[in-house]
């Protein structure tokens, strides 16, 4: 139920942002109507103006829910590598992909995957950066939902359709051009609402922002993990580990630079190599101080509610205490302007994804498999068409999200982790090929499928483990469920249907028939989830004894990179054709 007399001002002031933002959407819907345009602004945006985009398309309401929520349930040490580390390697990681981009002229960083391998992997790695997006999309829209759950009692379907028309419409109107703009009149917006939570809420603390920090530190939330044993080894049962922490920063680095779509996008948008890398800078800075802001928002909250016990905000609920405190502790009209800076973070993902992934769908997917004959006019409205359809796509997987994160008891931290199936193929498939002669489709197709297989059954896993361990914990007369030793039984229906599905294939007399090709997709995609089962085996039977134990959401065993990165070492060089001018080592003979 909605209380709209309480928050008169609130909501008067949060209308006003909204109105101002399809107002500029409204202001660029008059520019030249072209798919560049769109997309791309033209390719003349300053590099500061697209430094700022970047940063606000990663601040997102995720950031301002988990980033507060995880210091005040757990402390910093989740965020503390990426952080850190994230700005600093994510300036190689630009020169070691975007020189290719701007080479070709690429409205998408996949065209580039079509001259190094073939069309076949450049729609797979398409397909497969696509539907992380989407997810993304969901993921934000989710995030929302907690935030108005929090600061104005809205149920989560209106908080997610809410967000999703208004950050559609700035984009269905104005295209790249119009987000991007947005983005620094938002940015302005959510810098300063951030920098007035902190204020207020050390105001409120004896001591201020010295004692908040102080009293965060000593209660462990800073980074104890980082002196204690435990955290350097290597299992799944631990809820965080220093090797999977950097292991995920460092991939996620590598995957933003060479594919994500909303950053490389953006970053095309500027005249040439040198500007974008202007704009990397402006970005990470940015990102930097947001990084620090949101950490003294979190330790602040901390130590406001332990001198401020509140029975609602304890330990585990912690992506609720921002929105709680703006709700009880912020006076208006302050309160309405933070909530409109959470407005803008929201928005600036939602529109700037949206307007990213239309492009991925009408360039990768409708024009090379569709209808290739496409004119600009038509290819115009193709591109705002197919912002609606996955701005919808993305309300439903944001409602299907928040119903998985309710069963699982999951934080904003956590809930992603049983969506994110495909992905694991994209970082090899981009590597091998800026890296190696010896990269070929062949190993990209396996390494794909076969990640594909292990990421459903490192899912299952996680998601059957969670479940039994919070029905044990209710009852322990149930048993330890799929929380205790997995059984070998399970894993045998996995290696027979790769070795079934395979064979043909292996054999030579039979490997020509397409029905070969087909079954041995099949067995790779069976020999990937034996592998996960294998390590769910191994690790289960190993340490659970006396309680069962739910796997981590942040234990990621990277079997596909390891084993891709092994066989290609075997691969034979490829034709010249297909590495000339588009490996690093080979970039200055590109004519």
């Amino acid at each position: 139920m909605l209380h709209l007399s309480e928050n008169y001002i609130d909501y008067s002031i949060v209308a006003l942002y909204m109105l101002a933002v399809v107002g500029i959407g409204v202001y660029f819907s008059r520019d030249k109507k072209n798919a560049e345009t769109y997309l791309l602004g033209g390719r003349a945006l300053p590099a500061w103006v697209i430094g700022i985009a970047c940063m606000m398309s990663m601040l997102s309401s995720i950031s301002m829910v988990s980033g507060p929520g995880e210091i005040f349930n757990y402390g910093w040490t989740l965020g503390f590598l990426g952080s850190i580390f994230y700005p600093l390697l994510s300036i190689p990681a630009y020169f070691l992909f975007a020189k290719f981009y701007f080479k070709l002229g690429s409205f998408t960083p996949y065209e580039y995957l079509e001259y190094r391998y073939d069309k076949g992997i450049r729609g797979v790695v398409a397909f497969s950066s696509f539907y992380l997006r989407v997810i993304y999309i969901g993921m934000v829209l989710y995030t929302s939902a907690k935030i108005f759950e929090g600061a104005f009692n809205w149920p989560a379907w209106f908080s997610i359709i809410l967000t999703a028309l208004i950050g559609i419409a700035s984009c269905f109107m104005g295209g790249s051009k119009a987000v991007v703009w947005t983005d620094v009149f938002q940015a302005f917006l959510t810098f300063g609402g951030l920098l007035t939570v902190i204020i207020i809420a050390c105001w409120k603390i004896d001591g201020g922002l010295f004692t908040a920090v102080d009293t965060a530190l000593a209660d462990g939330h800073g980074i104890p993990h980082f002196s204690q044993a435990d955290f350097y080894k290597f299992h799944p049962y631990e809820r965080l580990l220093f090797w999977m922490l950097l292991w995920n920063v460092v991939n996620n680095v590598l995957v933003d630079a060479c594919s994500n779509q909303v950053t490389i996008q953006r970053i095309l948008s500027c005249k040439n190599f040198w500007e974008g890398l202007k704009s990397q800078l402006y970005s990470n800075g940015l990102a930097m101080c947001s990084s620090l802001l949101l950490l003294l928002i979190g330790w602040s909250l901390y130590s406001f509610y332990k001198f401020n016990p509140t029975p609602e905000i304890v330990q585990g609920k912690g992506d609720l205490a921002l929105f709680y405190f703006i709700k009880h502790y912020v006076p208006q009209p302050f309160s309405g302007l933070f909530m409109a800076a959470m407005f803008a973070a929201i928005m600036s993902t939602i529109s700037g994804v949206v307007n990213s992934m239309a492009g991925v769908w009408v360039k990768e997917f409708h024009i090379r498999f569709i209808n290739k004959n496409v004119t600009p006019e038509k290819e115009y409205q193709l591109l705002r068409t197919s912002t609606l359809v996955i701005g919808a796509i993305g309300i439903t997987l944001a409602l299907a999200i928040d119903f998985a994160g309710k069963w699982l008891s999951q934080t904003v931290s956590e809930v992603g982790t049983i969506f994110y199936l495909l992905g694991s193929a994209i970082l090899p498939a981009y590597l091998f090929a800026v890296l190696s002669r010896r990269a070929n489709s062949k190993l990209i197709w396996a390494t794909t499928l076969f990640a594909f297989g292990e990421g459903i059954s490192s899912n299952v896993w996680y998601t059957l483990s969670r479940h039994s361990r919070q029905v044990w914990e209710a009852d322990h007369s149930a048993g330890f469920g799929w929380a205790g030793a997995l059984e070998f039984k399970y894993i045998i229906p996995y290696i027979a249907i790769t070795v079934i599905f395979s064979l043909p294939y292996i054999i030579k007399t039979t490997r020509k028939y397409l029905i070969s090709k087909i079954m041995v997709l099949i067995g790779l995609m069976a020999a990937g989830a034996t592998a996960g089962m294998l390590v769910w085996y191994i690790f289960s039977n190993a340490m659970i004894t006396d309680e069962p134990l739910a796997r981590s959401f942040a234990f990621t065993f990277p079997v596909p990179f390891i084993l891709s990165c092994i066989i290609l070492r075997f691969c034979p060089i490829q034709p010249e054709a297909k590495w000339r001018g588009l490996c690093l080592s080979d970039l200055k003979n590109s004519k």
